[in-house]
């Protein structure tokens, strides 16, 4: 009979050995379901805040200011005020196209001299000035220059510092560029680079005939 009882009892010991790895894989399953419930949770609560936020910048989010900026039909937002300036508004005269950037040196120098050539040729070409790559200042420079109020003024736009027409079209680097358009509203020439106020009445002369 002691052999008999030996089994009994081994197999009881063995019941409660398996009962209590049941239980115990059974608890580590709760706790994995739960914590399978608290990051769905936590999911849920990120992407909503996300979605909240994008909303809120979407709404926030001033208007792009849409435009044109291939070489021959540029529509720019205008530097000195809410309107647009285009370059199909010039069409009917020869214009020159002075790119600038209020940390431009060379500006300081080519801008007003730009402006004398002109106020010298008058209303036989037209000037605008076209503010790129900058900061934010290139109204107060305009201003400085003397041009604000007396040449049409744009702001580039586009690319990853404003600079659509002047780096995307044009290809741009750095600053100044003048681009010429005949009386259609074609370019006949991009100078990269400055320019002094008798190598501008030159090119004038040379590319619209019109003396300064």
């Amino acid at each position: 009979m002691a052999p008999a009882f030996s089994f009994v009892s081994t197999v009881a010991r063995v019941t409660k050995a398996q009962a209590k790895e049941q239980r115990r894989r059974e608890r580590e399953q709760e706790a994995q379901r739960r914590a399978r419930r608290g990051m769905v949770r936590n999911v849920a609560v990120a992407a909503s805040v996300v979605g909240v936020l994008v909303v809120a910048l979407v709404l926030l989010w001033p208007d792009p200011e849409v435009g044109d900026t291939t070489a021959e039909g540029w529509d720019l937002p205008q530097l000195d005020g809410d309107g647009r300036v285009a370059i199909a508004d010039f069409r009917g005269k020869p214009t020159v196209a002075a790119f600038f950037a209020s940390w431009c040196e060379v500006c300081e120098d080519e801008i007003p001299e730009y402006l004398v050539v002109s106020q010298q040729v008058g209303d036989e070409v037209q000037f605008v000035g076209i503010n790129t790559q900058d900061s934010g200042r290139g109204l107060a420079d305009a201003e400085k220059w003397g041009i604000a109020g007396v040449w049409p003024l744009a702001k580039d736009i586009g690319g990853s510092t404003g600079s659509g027409l002047s780096t995307g079209t044009f290809g741009m680097r750095g600053s100044p560029m003048t681009a010429f358009y005949d009386a259609e509203g074609t370019v006949v020439h991009v100078q990269l680079g400055g320019l002094t106020g008798a190598q501008l009445a030159d090119a004038i002369e040379q590319l619209f005939g019109v003396s300064a």
